[in-house]
């Protein structure tokens, strides 16, 4: 199988390429608005404790970082948002009335970040000690309340509130009876046109009336299809619906908008589920927001030890300060790598096995079309005790999920529903290079506490370490984004249907990235012109 062939075998091929340019531009800034502020933190009590210079000094220029870094960060997510807006505009309106409430939210978050983080940045010397410990603690509320509410939406998208998986350990797939399923409230006016028998015969499961609605599991692929009819602008007398609608019913409902039904449903289900709290009720969202933050420490701590390292290697002279922020760096980056690996990463992993199922199946490469990694070294048995806490587990085979399961009579026209199993190589990529992260992290450790200096070859291994963390923060993000495929939404839209009509060529799409790179290059030549240079010229004291 050509795994790239069928990544790009999805619908949008160049418009999704495009948003993974903007996304992950903005999530290479974005990490370390999430972790500077907690850098900061912990320096400043250090130096509050101990006197030492080193750790006023490293708050400091952390404090510079982060003025210079959201900045252009504030300026990469208004672009990204615009270009959501404009290549995805039937997800926002599909998905709107459940992400206003976390949107409208992070616009407060917003304004606590820029408040408090130029107030570090620019009352510096205006602020006392314990001024500038309790603005760096509001600075770091504001931006993990920020990050919060984005994660919400994302895991929305990545496992909706209500979702009922594909996969049991005790009967493995579902799909023969209709699964995954979406929980959706409709409205009573609704259900008294619908023949509910033809309904049950389908897959969907009645739950019980609730407020002014009745609550139904509902298979994806009905919803998928009728989120294709209802921004497709068909009738009810055009659309699936109509084999489902009561015969006396039918007549006054044949002009009727899918997507007036659709809406109809929509706002029924997010009036019972609680605007305010449908995103936050995503299954997994806790362990999406907590690994989200563990890998912007991750990639904070190691550029932190990676730019004191360099700042040895470049001066080749003693410097206690740049030794402090070396050593500052070393041990802040084994802390966040060890929890984000045990225990973040783990809380993400077992949520994503049991919502989902098909993704997880093309992570673990439980195909016989590519060479399964932990098959290839027997760790099997390892893997499932990871994931599932039983070494005897069961684990979703990928080569028994349907192709067309997400659709129903042929639409939406998605040739291949099944996550891309170049998730498998870009999952284990991840997991090899953050063991390599945490080898060196804890290495460095040992040598800070033993007393001894680390040499040339260690320090050029600190260099490089935030580049390393950098590609497996992408990575993560890579494996999470396209193992939805071909879902925006997973069991309820799909790619082809949250796309635009009118989208734009390869031409005016390649110029947008190239102005995405450019930005990211200016705010690396700006951070060593800013933060770095100036170091080597004062001599690293």
């Amino acid at each position: 199988m050509n795994l790239l062939e069928q990544w790009l075998s999805y619908p949008a091929a160049i418009d999704r390429i495009l948003s993974i340019i903007g996304i992950e531009i903005h999530w290479f800034i974005l990490q370390y608005v999430l972790g500077l502020p907690l850098v900061i933190l912990v320096a400043l009590l250090a130096y509050k404790r101990t006197a030492n210079e080193s750790w006023l000094k490293l708050a400091r220029t952390s404090a510079k970082a982060l003025g210079l870094v959201f900045a252009v960060g504030a300026a990469s997510g208004t672009a990204s948002e615009f270009g959501l807006l404009v290549i995805w505009p039937n997800l926002l309106e599909a998905a709107g009335r459940y992400i206003y409430f976390p949107l409208y939210v992070e616009i407060f978050a917003f304004l606590t970040e820029i408040t408090f983080i130029y107030l570090l940045v620019f009352g510096w010397g205006k602020l006392s000690l314990n001024g500038r410990i309790a603005v760096a603690f509001l600075a770091l509320l504001g931006a993990w309340l920020s990050g919060a509410m984005i994660m919400s939406v994302n895991s929305y998208m990545v496992a909706p509130t209500g979702v009922s998986p594909a996969f049991s350990q005790e009967a493995g797939w579902l799909y023969s009876q209709g699964y995954p399923k979406i929980l959706l409230v409709v409205p009573e006016r609704l259900v008294d046109a619908l023949d509910v028998g033809k309904l049950q015969s389908l897959g969907m499961e009645v739950v019980g009336r609730v407020g002014g609605g009745v609550a139904v599991y509902m298979p994806s692929r009905i919803v998928a299809r009728l989120a294709y009819e209802a921004w497709g602008g068909r009738t009810v007398g055009e659309s699936v619906l109509a084999l489902v609608v009561k015969p006396e019913a039918l007549p006054s409902l044949k002009a009727t908008l899918v997507k007036d039904v659709v809406d109809a449903v929509l706002t029924e289900t997010v009036r019972t589920v609680g605007y305010t709290t449908v995103t936050f009720k995503s299954p997994v969202f806790v362990g999406s927001f907590l690994h989200a933050v563990g890998a912007a420490l991750t990639v904070t701590g190691f550029t932190i030890a990676g730019a004191y390292a360099l700042l040895s290697l470049l001066s080749r002279r003693e410097s206690k300060y740049y030794a402090d922020g070396l050593r500052f760096g070393v041990v802040f980056s084994l802390v966040a790598v060890a929890v984000q690996g045990a225990v973040f990463g783990h809380v993400i992993g077992t949520e994503i096995a049991k919502y989902n199922p098909e993704k997880l199946a093309a992570m673990e490469g439980t195909s016989k079309a590519v060479l399964s990694i932990p098959r290839a070294l027997g760790i099997e048995s390892l893997m499932k005790a990871i994931i599932f806490g039983n070494p005897g587990a069961a684990m979703p085979s990928y080569d028994e999920i349907p192709v067309d399961y997400c659709r129903l009579d042929n639409l939406p026209p998605v040739q291949d529903c099944r996550p891309p199993l170049i998730l498998h190589y870009l999952y284990y990529s991840k997991i090899g290079l953050s063991l390599l992260l945490g080898l060196l992290a804890l290495a460095g450790t040992v040598l800070i506490y033993t007393g001894r200096a680390p040499g040339r070859l260690t320090l050029y291994g600190f260099a490089v370490s935030p580049v390393i963390a950098h590609a497996v923060s992408f990575l993560g993000w890579a494996v999470r984004e396209m193992g939805r495929k071909p879902w925006t939404i997973y069991g309820v839209m799909t790619v082809d249907v949250a796309h635009t009509a009118n989208p734009a060529g390869a031409a005016e799409y390649a110029v947008v990235a190239s102005i995405f790179l450019g930005v990211l290059a200016a705010l690396i030549y700006a951070s060593w012109r800013i933060l770095l240079a100036p170091s080597l010229r004062g001599g690293g004291e």
